[in-house]
């Protein structure tokens, strides 16, 4: 699957937080929450680039959460 936007959020979630085994669980939730197009999107993007790390996730989770930041103080 290379395509989350058909699918539900937590897919995308579930996905994500395969790299780190529920490392950042808490903070995938919370963007799901607040910024559920965003995850999908990042989601997306790994699942379709080759070779993708847990190194690269951590990033995108990383920015998801600054993403879910702003929603929140919007």
């Amino acid at each position: 699957m290379d395509n989350f936007f058909s699918q539900p959020v937590g897919a995308a979630v579930l996905f994500l937080n395969s790299f780190h085994f529920g490392e950042f669980l808490p903070k995938l939730n919370r963007a799901a929450r607040l910024v559920p197009d965003d995850v999908k999107g990042y989601a997306s993007l790994v699942a379709s680039t080759p070779n993708v790390g847990a190194d690269n996730v951590e990033v995108a989770i990383r920015h998801l959460g600054e993403w879910a930041d702003e929603a929140e103080q919007s």
